[in-house]
């Protein structure tokens, strides 16, 4: 990004890699989007696709999960991090070249392997499905998105690095490092599952989740224009994150064959990840205060806050999962699913928009196309994951209703009966589902006419700063 600051401000110009790796995490969100109503539609009608192997339910699992999270999520975190960390560095990206050539190698390699997911070639391991050689070009793409950042941050001209800066550079370090661990495939048996658990909880809690509250830190300031209220409080989230992040995936699989002091700690743990998400929530609303009338206008501050919400009730959600007498009841139900998209389509995708909505026209010099379809856009996307969440929650409520009121003998007819109301609940997850991909489709559309039509950029917002109380 050739970037020339002048009195506090930033004169915009294109951003190549950025705008680039935007572009191509749109395309991952709208397929990301679609597949889940697929996927979830063929939970009614699952023998639709008896005929067609390629089209099977566990095959288009593995491709609607890998879409998701290292498609639109994983894309749209290496453009945050493009951007977000020249801005507050004071610098241009160390190598644009190389950051959008990641990007398009990475695409590139994920296309092949949800190629070979869909032929059947998958290595049977939740959100590590991908085949080995596919593992190692994305091993190598993660490793070329870190030396991009690091190298950035190395050269900054800003000694002080901003919060965004924290959070973007360990989610760049950490994110080889998860991956390796969950994919290394010599890993098996009880070594394997304990490896399992650190990598689908590292996915979120060390990889989306410092990404998402580096948008958040970043835009939430810079689009109300106040001073990070607290640095104090910043600090002790990202620490408490850091600290605490690696150690809650055994919560995954409680009363399984894993140690128990692990179960012990992963529960103690996950409780603990309240401080760095409570803790960025109280910072950021009172950083907002007395901007609050700017929601109505400005869809990335809009998209920011709720990503922070929708984040305090997942973390809370996860740690009354992870209570034993809980898990003993939804820990074979639809709640962990339901947790997921709450996390993917939901938290993360929410902080994933706001920065798209911040930056996009930043980068092309040109405002949102249309604000009437942007607004569409974000209705349509909290209500549809709100729907959809709210039905896999209540079918797994249901699932544990039955658990609890019979014993093993009445359990089969216990689920009989709850058929009726379970189908309810698919449905209401396929409408919420196909809300969400709708609105997709409107926010692709607007990308699209704002890039070439857009009314032209007057404002250029000033890098976030930390209020002197920090």
């Amino acid at each position: 990004m050739a970037e020339v600051r002048s009195g506090g401000t930033y004169r915009v110009e294109p951003d190549f890699a950025a705008r680039q790796s935007i572009l191509w995490s749109i395309a991952w969100l709208v397929g990301a989007a679609g597949l889940a109503v697929v996927l979830y539609a063929l939970l009614l009608v699952p023998g639709i696709t008896h005929a067609i192997p390629l089209l099977s339910y566990g095959r288009l699992h593995a491709v609607a999960d890998t879409t998701l999270w290292f498609g639109w999520l994983a894309t749209a975190g290496f453009a945050a991090a493009y951007a977000i960390v020249p801005r507050i560095a004071e610098v241009q990206l160390h190598n644009e070249v190389l950051g959008a050539a990641t990007t398009l190698t990475w695409s590139v390699l994920l296309t092949v392997g949800v190629a070979g997911l869909v032929l059947g070639v998958n290595q049977g391991r939740l959100l590590a499905e991908l085949p080995a050689g596919i593992d190692l070009g994305v091993l190598l793409m993660l490793v070329f998105v870190l030396f991009n950042v690091g190298a950035t941050v190395v050269r900054r001209r800003e000694k002080t690095l901003y919060v965004s800066g924290w959070y973007l550079l360990a989610a760049s370090l950490l994110a080889p490092i998860v991956y390796v661990v969950g994919n290394l495939p010599i890993i098996r048996g009880l070594s394997g599952l304990i490896a399992s658990g650190f990598y689908q909880n590292g996915l979120m809690m060390l990889w989306f989740l410092p990404v998402g509250l580096a948008i958040a830190h970043y835009v939430i300031p810079v689009e109300t224009g106040n001073a990070l209220y607290s640095g104090a409080l910043a600090r002790a989230g990202f620490w408490s994150l850091i600290f605490a992040g690696g150690w809650t995936g055994q919560r995954l699989f409680l009363k399984g064959p894993g140690p128990r002091y692990l179960e012990s700690i992963a529960v103690a743990m996950t409780f603990v990840l309240l401080v760095p998400v409570l803790s960025s929530v109280a910072n950021l609303y009172a950083t907002a205060r007395g901007r609050w009338s700017a929601l109505a206008d400005m869809f990335a501050l809009r998209f920011a806050v709720t990503g922070l919400g929708l984040a305090a009730v997942w973390i809370g959600l996860t740690a009354f999962y992870s209570i034993p007498f809980v898990s003993k009841y939804f820990g074979l139900t639809s709640y962990e699913a339901a947790l997921r998209y709450f996390a993917g389509f939901g938290v993360f995708s929410s902080f994933a928009f706001a920065f798209i909505y911040h930056a996009y026209p930043l980068m092309v010099g040109r405002d949102w196309w249309s604000r009437p379809l942007a607004s569409i856009h974000f209705w349509t996307s909290v209500g549809g994951a709100a729907l959809a969440t709210g039905g896999l929650f209540g079918a797994g409520a249901g699932q544990a209703g039955s658990l609890v009121g019979a014993g093993a003998s009445g359990l089969t007819q216990a689920m009989k009966s709850g058929a009726g109301l379970q189908r309810m609940f698919e449905l209401e997850v396929v409408a919420g589902a196909a809300i969400f991909a709708l609105g997709q489709l409107v926010f692709a559309f607007n990308t699209y006419r704002t890039s070439r039509a857009g009314p032209l950029v007057t404002h250029v917002p000033a890098r976030p700063m930390v209020a002197s109380r920090a």
